[in-house]
């Protein structure tokens, strides 16, 4: 009788994945890098993922929750099929009792069709989140750039923060407002001694003459005036409407993560202009297409480049892969069997 194969998964709470490397930026700048590039070159294979949106049932607000679902395959050295499930509640963020976004990742053994890990994936999100902006910086930004202008002081703030030093080693003070100026003070002191982050009254402060800025809000209508990104600047656009219209049609070079599936997204900016007919494809480029080289990066020093992005399953993934290889080597996390003996086979 062939011997039964017994299914067991490892599963890491977050104290698991930090002790794993979660919060190394150098590793997941790079991650984000490779997948990008694996992905550009055909070897990543991602469905449009489906959004799940509600509103608060009780004031209308809109996409007051959110659930996401992304299953992928990365290729290359990845290798790795996985799932991240994504929710999103504002209730969290305004009870502040817990994060505002509850992620769970699953990779899978494509061999036995069992799951070989799953962890708590809200720290790998917000570590991919910004390591996306710095390595947009670092590959669409002015190599020299000293100043950055920081729009929005909570989770992504502070990895944004931590991923923009990272990338830049010329940066020399970030500029940082939030509407809650108790929590930007409390973020810059985080970074004393690291870098000088210092707390500005509004948005144009923050941008006036900055070389890079970056939004990470909750915001649900544009704020950011075209008139106020400096020339020769790098923007990271993080969420889905931060910019009013404008600031997309102007920018020198309109960059995103992936607009095969960006333009399937009906409340996107670019999206309800290409929609209208003011923008068209050949207008925005991909980010791993600069990155393999099949397309231009930054021309000029006087360009203003705007990389919009709303986040894509491959890149945790690949950041998962990493965490759980050295988990497994660190024996960190628990086992778990799916069965002692299958009722049926």
């Amino acid at each position: 009788m062939t011997e039964l194969y017994k299914p067991e998964f490892l599963f890491l709470t977050q104290e698991d994945v930090i002790a794993a490397g979660a919060l190394d930026m150098h590793a997941a700048l790079d991650d984000v890098e490779l997948t990008y590039k694996l992905f550009a070159s055909g070897q990543v294979n991602q469905p449009h993922k489906p959004v799940f949106r509600f509103d608060n049932p009780e004031t209308g607000e809109e996409q007051y929750y959110l659930a996401v679902s992304m299953p992928v395959y990365v290729g290359g050295t990845v290798n790795r099929i996985g799932h991240k499930w994504a929710a999103e509640s504002m209730a969290n963020a305004k009870r502040g009792d817990m994060p505002m976004g509850i992620d769970i990742i699953l990779l899978h053994d494509l061999e036995h069709a069992i799951p070989h890990a799953i962890m708590e994936a809200g720290l790998i999100t917000a570590m991919r989140t910004s390591a996306v902006a710095g390595v947009g910086a670092r590959t669409l930004a002015n190599p020299d750039s000293k100043v950055a202008g920081l729009i929005g002081a909570g989770v992504i703030g502070r990895t944004m923060i931590m991923s923009l030093t990272t990338a830049m080693s010329k940066l020399e003070e970030i500029r940082l407002f939030d509407l809650n100026r108790k929590r930007a003070e409390d973020l810059a002191k985080e970074f004393e001694g690291k870098i000088k982050v210092r707390v500005v009254d509004s948005v144009q402060e923050a941008f006036k003459d900055a070389d890079i800025i970056t939004t990470q809000t909750t915001a649900r209508k544009p704020f950011v005036k075209d008139e106020w990104i400096p020339k020769g600047s790098y923007y990271a656009h993080m969420s889905k409407a931060e910019a009013e219209n404008a600031a997309f049609l102007n920018t020198d070079r309109l960059v995103v993560d992936n607009w095969a599936t960006l333009k399937t997204w009906d409340y996107f900016p670019p999206t309800q202009l290409h929609m209208a007919g003011k923008l068209k494809d050949e207008d925005i480029t991909d980010i791993g297409k600069i990155l393999i080289g099949e397309k231009p990066g930054r021309t000029n020093c006087d360009q203003r480049i705007l990389f919009a992005n709303l986040g894509m399953g491959c890149l945790d993934i690949t950041i998962a892969e990493r965490i759980y290889q050295n988990a497994k080597a660190k024996g960190l996390g628990q086992k778990i069997a799916l069965w002692e003996k299958p009722l049926w086979i």
